[in-house]
């Protein structure tokens, strides 16, 4: 299981993108007649899907090539971040859907490597793409505010995962110390890749977590980018059924702490309308909120979510946050309280990425401490993990545990 170190290689994904557009200008009769089978389509349709095909795949490299000239632009030293580190998981809807129709031709039995010649892998990306041409799947709204309200706790355990969906050694151990911690809640706060397919959904995330995860847990899921870039089918019409999550926005609460999950993906790195009228309902009362996002709102990489603070800002100014947890960027930092938020960063849950260097950083963040250790499992990459929320009355403990069952760090918040 586990994502192909074939579809993981820069140069070999640009190299099936590159293939594939010279195979379908080419459009011999091998080409058309096989994929006019597998599709059941006529030549007259196509003849415009390959021609979208073409544009698709075209504007996916112009998008490396700048992203290329824009790191060498900032700096000799490529900065530390998931798009351009040593796996190739960029955060780009078409690249991301052809690393999934690659993982489905590598998953057939008679598949020991990948075959760009195959006139039949040109349907099987299609189909991929296509997915983007039937827009995104619904988005389930609330009709009062009392929806998707569930109780927390007063005492109890929540397991905080992001960036997960792998189904790689890393995502086993993770999954596996969540297990022997044996929490009452694991909430993932997104990404499956390569493009949440309904495929990577079952294969990706809800296998694992039925093999390695703990038996007795509720389980929640945040939306993400990576979910969304095959219309979040997978996500909405899958993955929610299955952990029995009526939307993918949601408030846990008790006396004392609300855990409010929103969703930051639908629209990518923003929210909508429907949940922010829904949000005004939740923030009443003495209970302390945290916020689950899977974008952020600082990085030392990436651009600020500065659309996340404008809805927001009303109650960051009213001081009804209290504590805000992202992931996405695949680190775990602790950053420095802002506008009297503590803000942390968890994505570090399965995907390998190269431990953070200071002397490396992009945009201007201030960083109180971040993990720098290698992984056990593989010492060239970071190590990875999970924060154990523990809830005592009034007092909430964050323990930051590891794939091999140590302690980055702890922190008490109350």
């Amino acid at each position: 299981m586990g994502l192909h170190e074939e579809t993981l290689d820069k140069s070999n994904v640009l190299h099936v993108i590159d293939e594939a557009v010279s195979a379908l200008q080419k459009d011999d009769v091998a080409v058309s007649g096989s994929a006019c089978e597998a599709l059941g389509i006529g030549t007259a349709e196509w003849a415009a899907c390959r021609d979208q095909l073409i544009e698709d795949l075209q504007e996916a490299e112009d998008w490396v090539e700048r992203e290329d000239a824009i790191v060498q632009e900032v700096s000799d030293t490529p900065p530390v971040d998931s798009q351009d580190g040593p796996e190739f998981i960029p955060s780009h809807p078409t690249i991301a859907l052809v690393q999934s129709a690659m993982e489905e031709q590598l998953a057939e039995p008679t598949s020991r490597h990948f075959n760009r010649r195959d006139p039949k892998w040109l349907s099987v990306l299609y189909h991929r793409l296509r997915t983007r041409a039937r827009g995104k799947a619904p988005f389930p709204g609330h009709q009062q505010h009392e929806d998707f309200r569930f109780d927390l706790p007063e005492r109890g355990t929540i397991a905080l995962v992001s960036d997960w969906g792998t189904g790689n050694v890393h995502a086993a151990a993770v999954a596996q110390q969540i297990s022997a911690r044996n929490p009452d809640h694991v909430v993932h706060l997104g990404d499956v890749y390569y493009s949440g397919t309904p495929r990577e959904v079952q294969r990706n995330f809800l296998d694992m977590w039925r093999s390695y995860g703990p038996p007795h847990a509720r389980y929640w899921a945040l939306n993400a980018n990576h979910d969304m870039y095959s219309g979040g089918y997978g996500y909405f019409q899958h993955l929610l059924p299955a952990f029995g999550q009526p939307a993918s926005y949601f408030n846990m609460q008790n006396r004392f702490w609300r855990l409010v999950g929103l969703d930051s993906a639908y629209v990518n790195h923003n929210f909508n309308t429907p949940q922010m009228a829904w949000l005004e309902g939740q923030l009443a009362g003495d209970a302390r909120t945290v916020l689950l996002t899977h974008h952020h709102l600082l990085s030392p990489f990436r651009k600020r979510g500065n659309a996340l603070e404008e809805w927001l800002d009303p109650y960051l100014t009213d001081g009804r946050i209290y504590g805000w947890i992202w992931g996405h960027e695949h680190h775990l930092i602790e950053f420095a309280d802002y506008r009297g938020v503590k803000c942390r960063c968890i994505g570090h849950g399965s995907l390998p990425y190269v431990p953070p260097d200071r002397r490396r950083v992009r945009h201007p963040a201030d960083i109180v401490r971040w993990e720098t250790r290698p992984s056990p499992l593989q010492p060239s990459r970071g190590i990875h993990g999970f924060a154990l929320l523990t809830f005592d009355g009034p007092s909430l403990q964050v323990e930051y545990v590891d794939e091999a069952g140590g302690t980055a760090w702890t922190e008490r918040w109350d």
